[in-house]
Order: C-alpha cells, then structure tokens, then sequence
C-alpha cells in the first residue's frame, strides 16, 4: 500500500502542516493545491478506501517535499537517516578495502607466512562472528512487546546514530532562522526513528557483511599488487608445532582451496620442512601460496558474507513492506482529506470497562480523548461492562470483529490481579491476535479513583508514580503497552495536549495479518 520514500513524505509534511498552521513554511494554497493535483491524477477507482486515500496522500506529499526541499535544503540533510547511511556506506566499504591492503603489510616485506596473521586471523575471526550468528539465531521464546528499538545490536546502528546525531545539529541550527521548520522537524525525526530501526537494522548488518568480504577481498589484492614488483617466498615457523602437526594443519586450512584450484599441498613430511623458516633459511616460492590463501580467503570470508549480505538485503525488502504504520497518521488523513471523494470513514471505537464503573467526569474525559487521538468523527460504543470475577463474559465473538480500535478500561486504585486482571487482558491478547489485520487495541487505566482517594497530597508523587509502574509492568507481561491518564482532568473543547495524544498512539497495538 505504501513504501519506505512515501511514508516519510507523508509524515514530514504532516508535521510541518501541524507545526505551520498559518503557512509561513507552507502556504496553504499550495497546500489545497497539492491535494487538489493528487486527488485529479488518483480519481477514486478502488475498493479499498483506505489504500486511495493513502495513494493520495502520497503523492500530495511527495509534492510538497519537493516544494520544502527546494527553499530549505536543510530538509534534505535532516530526513532520512537510512538515505544517509546508504550515503555513508560507500566511505564504510573504502575504509575496510584500505584496512585489507594494510593487513597484507604485516607479516614482512617479501615473506609470507602461512600459517599466521594476516590470512588465518582474518579467517578464525569470521568462523567466530558466524558461530555468534548462529547462537543469536536461535529461538529464545517469545519477543518483548518494547519495540524494535529495544532489540537491535549496537553494532548494527553505530552509523545510523551518527547520522542522527548530524540531523539533530542541522535541525538545531535552522531554529536560528525558522522555528516552525525546526520545530516540525525535530518532532518528525522523533516519529520517523522509531519507525525505521527494522531498516536500519538490516542496512547495518548488510554493510557489516559487505564490510567484511571486502576486507578479505583488499587483503588478497595487497598480496598480489605486492607480488608484481617483488619476489615473495612463503613459508612457516613454529615453537611447538612439528613437521606432521604443520602438515595437518595445512591439509585443514588449505585443503578446499586445492581441491578447488588443484594446487597440491606438500605430500609428505620434507617438503613440509623444506618450507621451515630456520636459520634465515627455508620457504619456496610464494606464488601457489597465494593463489591457495585468495581461494581459502574467498571460500571462508567472500562467499558467506556475500551470501549473509544478500540475506540481510531480502530481510531489508520485507522490512520496507512492514513499517508500522504511526497511529497519528489516520486521524491526518481523515483531516487533510476529509472533504474529498478521498475521505476515510469515520472510525469505531468499542469501550469496555472492567471491575470498575467510571464517574461522569471520566467517562466524558475518555471520550474526548478518544476523538482528540483518533479524529472528531470517532464514533464510540460502550459494550457491557465487565464485573469483577465474571471474566468469562467478556465477548470473544464480537470483541474487535466490527470496530476499528477496542478499548479495555481500568481502574488505578484496583491492586492489579493475576487471576482477575490477568485473565481479562490474556483474553484480550487471544482476540487481538484473531481480529481482522489493521485493528488497534487499547488499555486505558483512569488515574482519577486513585488520585481523587489520595486528596491531592503532593507527597504521595512518589506513590502514585510507584503504582503506575506497577500497572504498566503488569499490562507489558500480558502483552500490551498501558496508557495511564486521569480521563477525569480531560479538558473540553478538543485542548488535549499532543503529549496526551502520542501517548495514546504509542500505547495502541495494531492486530497482525
């Protein structure tokens, strides 16, 4: 429905357009001009509502980017920190062929030895990365329900992060001279990391392959530019190995490598010590040597990162068709389109509450909120409260079957329960996982019972904070993230604060495919 380019176009324009309500950064006719463009070349002609209205939307943004690139060029430096490690890439790849020409260097000038460094460290160090690979790959039970975010190797993101950190400075310095630029942003940079740490995942890794499979590739380079203009003899040295353990280990190290060339490795025991360095003495010709070390080097480093880089560029693919698609972009979408054959229908959320009846102040509170996060338009449907030890009557059938968005609400003062409150939200978890792909599931806990029995005492902030955490670890274990607010301080007249509403948005879970 959308790929990685057209869902950080839509966000950044969304940004800017709610950062720039009077259009210093983008005037509001070309604004409507945009819309009205990609609502001409996308007449509605699909079924499917929801992929028109994303068609249209962007291609509006595409033409407002370039509208944004164009006066601000500090928009194309600050946007897109897996376009700038693409960029950085090519330094990355220079770096570790020049690392491989310098690790040919090492053993001496014109002697080669061939059972030490360079060749054999750089080959026992991938047999050690690929044996980590392997172990990491192995199951180890269900994932954390944090977010990518939380389970990607440092390793992989290292250039990632200075690309962040350089967007960061760029997008400091444009609040010199534009505010609103800088504000919108700083606040898509916030929305769009998240988003794209399955891609920069897999960027990191594939760089890290290809990295390494050109290190092998400069070392062999090194040994042949070397061996044009001088005269290399090969050989070995040991203090505790003899004449039949060399022999061994050459037939181990090398014996691939002549199969694949049909370069015969020494046969028996004298032409092995005849390549004993000793007494200033010993080693032969270097050439099939090298020709051997190229091989092995290709067969143990070249192929099988070439191969894990390939892996991590199909992962890479799939990872661009499964963005998590932010929850403020729907209620966008049914703003920027709302008065066009493009509009979205109005959303359905379902509300229920569970062992705890909410005062009308938080009852009006939730529903507010609700269409302060999700749009004006949200219709909202109380389904059957749930009583406290009747769990099993919380509707399996009809949960999340015909709405967009379920909530489950409780209550903060109640001391969170295996037996009772567990179950409810293991019940919960079982039809998320069974609804229709593109539903979101929500766990409110109204703040206000417990807030309104501790009369204010600013001195109970540390307790309040105590059992807030205590809910939120409880709702995580059962697999949902838990928004804790007092729906009874909820303002009228749609002043939710945009803190409130991305919290919202971060606690929603989206029902998979």
């Amino acid at each position: 429905m959308y790929d990685a380019n057209s869902l950080r176009s839509i966000l950044l324009v969304k940004n800017v357009e709610e950062q720039d309500p009077d259009g210093s950064v983008l005037p509001l006719a070309e604004r409507d001009a945009a819309t009205r463009d990609a609502l001409r070349r996308h007449p509605q002609g699909s079924s499917d509502p929801l992929a028109h209205a994303w068609r249209v939307l962007a291609m509006r943004a595409d033409s407002l980017r370039a509208k944004l690139a164009e006066r601000h060029p500090v928009v194309t430096s600050a946007v897109g920190p897996e376009a700038q490690l693409a960029s950085v890439g090519g330094f990355i790849l220079l770096a570790a062929f020049g690392l491989g020409l310098a690790l040919s260097l090492l053993d001496s000038r014109v002697r080669i030895e061939i059972l030490a460094f360079p060749l054999l460290g750089v080959v026992l160090w991938n047999l050690v990365v690929y044996a980590v690979l392997a172990v990491s790959s192995l199951p180890r039970g269900p994932a954390p329900s944090a977010g990518p975010a939380s389970r990607l190797p440092g390793w992989t993101l290292w250039p990632a992060r200075w690309t962040r950190q350089r967007a960061a400075k760029l997008i400091k310095q444009s609040s010199f001279y534009h505010r609103p630029l800088s504000a919108a942003l700083r606040r898509f940079s916030d929305e769009w990391w998240p988003i794209s740490q399955p891609l920069l995942l897999w960027q990191g890794k594939r760089l890290f392959h290809l990295g390494s499979a050109v290190v092998a590739l400069g070392l062999i380079a090194g040994f042949y530019l070397r061996g044009i203009a001088l005269e290399y003899r090969a050989g070995w040295e040991s203090t505790f190995l003899g004449t039949a353990q060399i022999r061994a280990l050459l037939g181990l190290i090398y014996g691939p490598a002549s199969v694949l060339t049909g370069i015969a490795l020494p046969a028996d025991d004298p032409t092995v010590n005849s390549l004993h360095w000793l007494d200033g003495k010993g080693g032969g010709p270097a050439a099939p040597w090298i020709h051997l070390m190229a091989a092995t080097a290709i067969l143990y480093v070249v192929v099988p990162r070439l191969l894990l880089a390939l892996t991590a560029t199909l992962s890479l693919a799939r990872a661009r068709d499964r963005l998590a698609v932010p929850e403020s972009l729907l209620p966008y979408a049914r703003r920027t389109l709302g008065a066009s054959d493009a509009a979205l229908p109005a959303q359905m959320a379902r509300l229920t509450y569970f062992a705890y009846q909410p005062a009308a102040a938080s009852e009006q509170g939730v529903q507010r909120l609700l269409r302060a996060a999700f749009g004006p338009d949200t219709r909202i449907e109380f389904a059957p409260a749930i009583a406290y030890g009747d769990e099993e009557r919380f509707d399996a059938s009809s949960a999340g079957a015909a709405s967009d968005l379920e909530i489950l609400l409780l209550n903060l003062a109640a001391t969170p329960e295996v037996e009772n409150h567990g179950r409810i939200l293991q019940q919960a978890r079982e039809h998320c996982l069974r609804s229709a792909a593109g539903s979101r599931w929500l766990v409110l806990i109204d703040e206000a019972p417990y807030l309104a029995r501790l009369g204010g005492d600013d001195s109970l902030a540390e307790r309040i904070e105590q059992r807030r955490s205590a809910w939120r670890d409880f709702v995580r274990a059962h697999g949902f993230e838990a928004c804790t607010l007092d729906l009874g301080s909820i303002p009228a007249g749609g002043d939710v604060t945009q803190a409130i509403v991305d919290q919202v948005h971060r606690s929603c879970r989206r029902a998979s495919a």
